[in-house]
């Protein structure tokens, strides 16, 4: 069990240390999200690299560094969450409001470093540590007050790991709902594979709090709870980092800038958004969202989303589909005429969609019947 435990002590140091290198050689780094991802996995294989000390017995190392450790195990989740809200908000984060996600774990890396560096000492850290880490060690001055803020700091780890998490599940609720407003399409935008992380970070987050109650005397004989603890954290890590790695950004706003912003949504009627629809034939576009609109109209996506809404009674992405499926069914009506083959797939991809599937789906929703009876019915 022992061997097992060690593995997966170096698998959730390795995995996330590995992702980190990879964004930035190819560039990763370089983008919104990408830049915070990679936070995440260096503050992540950082705490698995002292995690691996400290259950090893390298006390030596593991007490140099400890004043950092206190500080970041308290950033991952924090970061986590702000590497959530980069992907799906449409405006960057300011790092004057993103520096107070990180006040409380800022003020216990420095109170450690006081105590253990300056009133403690380098003679007697070692032994402050051993006596944090519940080892038979004598108390000696100052090392009862490092072990209430040692156990003050635990608690905040768990409320902040439970409050983050809550916060997470939130954030992609309305991001859920929002891009409904934005986007035609949903294979990039939707961040299914965030779904299966936040039910990742459910489940582990149950193992983190169960780790960090219990007493470290308790957990350390614990190997079978310590080694599938970490086993499944590095396999978070290796997901989040892969995944990560594979998302684009979801608003890439560059692309996007109105000249000019209206002042009502109300301006722009049906009437011209309808022209634009029929001459510009971006629906046919997988990738049109609804910046393309935005630069049109000279708004932003408030208003455009809203003129949408008040002219159609819909959102961007019905708006969308309903022409998709309009030029879609002309297309089958022509082939018929024609006498031509129909290849279903083909129509979908030139009618705008990116997915089969989703053809499928959007035509039987707008039509009520499935593409193949809507063949029967126009054929003689």
């Amino acid at each position: 069990m022992h061997e097992l435990k060690l593995i997966s002590l170096i698998l959730a140091f390795f995995f996330p240390l590995a992702w980190a290198l990879s964004y930035i050689f190819t560039g990763k780094i370089k983008q919104r999200s990408g830049f915070y991802m990679f936070l995440v996995l260096v503050l992540a294989s950082f705490t698995y690299m002292m995690t691996y000390f400290k259950f090893e017995n390298h006390i030596n190392l593991y007490s140099i560094l400890f004043p950092v450790q206190a500080g970041v195990v308290l950033m991952l989740f924090p970061t986590f969450f702000i590497y959530i809200k980069s992907i799906t908000s449409e405006e960057k984060l300011k790092h004057s409001i993103l520096f107070y996600h990180f006040l409380v774990s800022i003020a216990i890396s420095i109170t450690f470093f006081v105590l253990q560096k300056i009133l403690i000492g380098p003679a007697g850290e070692e032994e402050f540590i051993e006596f944090l880490l519940d080892k038979p060690v004598a108390a000696a001055p100052w090392f009862e007050t490092g072990k209430i803020i040692y156990n003050i700091g635990k608690l905040c780890f768990v409320f902040s790991a439970l409050a983050y998490v809550i916060a997470i599940f939130i954030t992609l609720r309305k991001h859920y709902n929002k891009i409904k407003e934005v986007f035609a399409d949903s294979v990039s935008s939707e961040l299914r594979w965030i779904k299966v992380l936040g039910y990742m970070l459910l489940l582990l987050t149950v193992f983190f709090v169960i780790i960090h109650i219990l007493s470290n005397d308790k957990l350390e004989p614990n190997s079978a709870l310590i080694a599938s603890s970490y086993f499944m954290f590095a396999l978070f890590f290796w997901y989040a980092g892969l995944n990560g790695f594979r998302q684009p950004e979801v608003y890439n706003m560059s692309a996007f800038e109105p000249a000019v912003e209206t002042e009502l949504s109300t301006r722009i009627s049906r009437k011209q958004i309808e022209k634009y629809l029929t001459e510009s034939k971006c629906y046919r576009n997988s990738e049109v969202s609804v910046f393309d609109f935005c630069y049109h109209f000279h708004t932003n996506r408030t208003y455009m989303s809203e003129a949408i809404r008040l002219n159609f009674n819909t959102n961007f992405r019905g708006l969308i589909n309903s022409y998709r499926i309009k030029d879609a069914m002309e297309m089958i009506t022509e082939a018929i005429a024609r006498k031509h083959p129909i290849e279903l797939e083909r129509i979908a991809a030139l009618s705008g969609f990116s997915s089969y599937s989703t053809f499928l789906r959007v035509f039987k929703a707008e039509t009520s019947i499935r593409p193949t009876d809507f063949i029967k019915e126009k054929q003689p």
